[in-house]
């Protein structure tokens, strides 16, 4: 097959054409090479790798272009049903047998498709968002048989400049010509999502999944909109059902283990891991923090398989990470695990050592350390009584999850395991003043007169921590902005206006939902309502 295809695609004009014959090899040359404009892939590549996979990691580190096309082959008749449910979706696929004809009509179909809409992806990759929106607008009034793509392709500009009510209001207009448009009532739903509008972006996505049954991203916000009310357990639920159509979703089997957890269903949390782990060796999805998470659960569970599950841990992180010093610390740390699984304690001090070192190495490198590695470092820290490690430990996650009463309660249970409960209650207040003294330090610039430098910084808070007096005084700067450009004293571009008013937008209804009650809120709403915005 693979001669045959190479042989069709010479004759059809071919110029430079490479064969490979594993997932592995595949990736490889892809990412050394590059710059393909084709890629005709074989949906079962082996026993553990398909095809789907192979497209998802290499979109998800860009290795291609948007511009770059990529058609599955596959053997299934009802590949269908797997085309229409994955998220990251070939351009085309084939069935075989398949013939020089159809794969040259196929193939010339999918290349003017990706030619037409090419000067748009271009614009978007370079983070052009303005541009490509205009160009996009341009080009679907000038070429109406592309239009849908430079339709979507605005939406999706519109989304990652945050103008999230334009987007919803861009998303209407798309599904006033073409109501069953699937993508449209999932990015209509997505700005309503950002707008934290929840009850309405539910209605939404069940009205997508009840036509669309496999169509898994509308499952995926539906997941986080559950989650966001606060119903964990239907949220597990519901990733379930999701996995039981894709199991091989690496990202979702993090996010049942990460319910599971905060539901103390341990058995689920590990079945997930266990499952990424299979699928995903190698892959870039599975993160130095999933090794820690799973190690540190197979360490706890006590069964008699844990040992050789954390060897085999250990011979992925050797097989694939060797040279990669994101994944040292990870390395390090499932080393310990396999120490104090063994029971030997001179060993066991000797990789819990090497593990704390190699996390001093990240930091000094600044080497991006997640959560997981230092709950992971935490943990061994209390089993190795060294408080001074635990501390440090600590107060690195508190500052980081002030205010995730999840977080706070693991960081505060596993400090209570080592007796160090008052420890954790300083650690804990002192990460709280932290923050209070960034939202200071957001109120000092906005006293400056520097409002949206304020603006910014309020937003950051804002979105890092989820806190209601944080969203308030967002849109208290917001306001101020606005009153000022009114009185000639600041000036704001389009964009920022735009920006501005989709994340005010988005702080009321946020703060509705949270303390619908707030009299601040009302007084907001009412100075909101007299702005010039």
């Amino acid at each position: 097959m693979r001669a045959w295809l190479r042989n069709t695609i010479a004759e059809a004009g071919g110029i430079r054409i490479d064969v490979s014959d594993s997932y592995f090899d595949a990736l490889y040359r892809i990412r050394t090479r590059g710059n393909y404009d084709v890629v005709l892939c074989d949906y079962i590549l082996s026993d553990s790798r398909d095809g789907q996979q192979l497209l998802e990691e290499v979109r998800r580190q860009k290795l291609l272009p948007q511009s770059a096309i990529w058609i599955m082959i596959t053997g299934e008749q009802k590949y269908e049903q797997v085309f229409s449910a994955v998220e990251l979706a070939p351009d085309d696929y084939l069935i075989k047998p398949i013939s020089p004809d159809l794969l040259h009509d196929r193939l010339g179909k999918a290349w003017d498709h990706r030619q037409a809409l090419k000067g748009a992806t271009d614009r978007f990759e370079a983070g052009r968002f303005e541009e490509a929106i205009q160009f996009c607008r341009i080009e679907s009034r000038n070429n109406p048989r592309h239009s849908a793509g430079f339709e979507r392709i605005a939406g999706e500009c519109l989304m990652q400049l945050e103008h999230y009510q334009e987007a919803y209001d861009h998303f209407e207009s798309v599904l006033a010509l073409r109501p069953e448009s699937p993508w449209a009532k999932l990015g209509k739903a997505r700005a309503f999502f950002h707008l934290d509008r929840y009850d309405e972006t539910s209605a939404i996505i069940e009205e997508l999944i009840h036509d669309n049954p496999d169509y898994l991203q509308a499952h995926d916000l539906l997941v986080k909109v559950h989650e966001r009310k606060g119903d964990l357990e239907a949220t597990k639920s519901l990733l379930r059902l999701v996995l039981q159509k894709n199991p091989k979703s690496l990202t979702r089997q993090r996010e049942i283990a990460r319910i599971a957890v905060a539901t103390n269903d341990m058995q689920t949390a590990i079945a997930a891991f266990a499952l990424m782990h299979k699928h995903g060796r190698g892959s870039s999805f599975v993160r130095p923090g999933d090794f820690c998470s799973y190690a540190a659960m197979l360490i706890q569970s006590g069964s008699k398989p844990d040992l050789a599950r954390l060897d085999v841990l250990h011979c992925d992180l050797r097989d694939f990470h060797r040279n990669d010093a994101d994944y040292n610390s990870a390395a390090k740390a499932v080393a310990y695990a396999i120490a104090l699984k063994a029971g030997n304690r001179q060993v066991t001090a000797e990789a819990y050592e090497k593990m704390r070192q190699a996390l001093e190495s990240a930091d000094i490198a600044e080497i991006e350390v997640d959560s997981e590695q230092s709950m992971f470092m935490l943990q061994a820290a209390v089993e190795m009584h060294d408080e001074a490690t635990a501390c440090q430990m600590a107060q690195t996650l508190y500052q980081d999850h002030v205010g995730n009463q999840s977080m706070e309660g693991r960081i505060g249970q596993l400090m209570a395991a080592g007796g160090w409960q008052e420890q954790a209650s300083r650690i804990a207040e002192g990460a709280k003043e932290n923050l209070r003294q960034m939202n200071a330090a957001a109120a000092s610039l906005a006293g400056n007169g520097q409002l949206l430098e304020a603006a910014e910084e309020f937003s950051r808070l804002a979105e890092a921590n989820k806190n209601v007096a944080l969203y308030l005084n967002a849109a208290t700067c917001i306001i101020k902005c606005f009153e000022s450009a009114a009185a000639g004293q600041l000036t704001i571009d389009a964009a920022t206006s735009k920006r501005l008013n989709n994340r005010m937008q988005g702080y009321l209804n946020f703060v509705s939902l949270r303390d619908a009650g707030s009299h601040r809120l009302d007084q907001i709403r009412k100075a909101w309502s007299v702005t010039e915005h």
